[in-house]
């Protein structure tokens, strides 16, 4: 799994935009949550939340997202136990 983090780049022109950045590449323990399927204009969305659960030495936030597969993941939840060693990171799929 990939973790991505939004900074903010100037460009030729002295505006600012926000660009996503590689921060993290790590193994994962990646579990299925829950999914669904939502007719919405006419168009069909599956969304679906899986776990991902990396060691507890990783600085992860919410403002970060998930490249899994080739499908992006923003995070909705992250649940730190240090008893185990691990973070539980709870991501849903970003329909583009």
């Amino acid at each position: 799994m990939l973790l991505q983090e939004s900074v903010p780049v100037k460009n030729e022109f002295g505006a600012t935009s926000m660009e996503w950045v590689d921060y993290l590449q790590t193994r994962a323990n990646i579990k299925f949550n829950s999914g669904n399927r939502v007719n919405q204009n006419n168009e069909i969305f599956t969304s679906y939340t899986l776990t991902f659960t990396i060691r507890y030495y990783h600085k992860v936030n919410e403002q970060m997202r998930i490249i899994y597969q080739d499908k992006k993941y923003r995070i909705l939840a992250i649940n730190s136990d240090r008893t185990k060693q691990s973070t539980e990171i709870i991501g849903e799929l970003i329909n583009e």
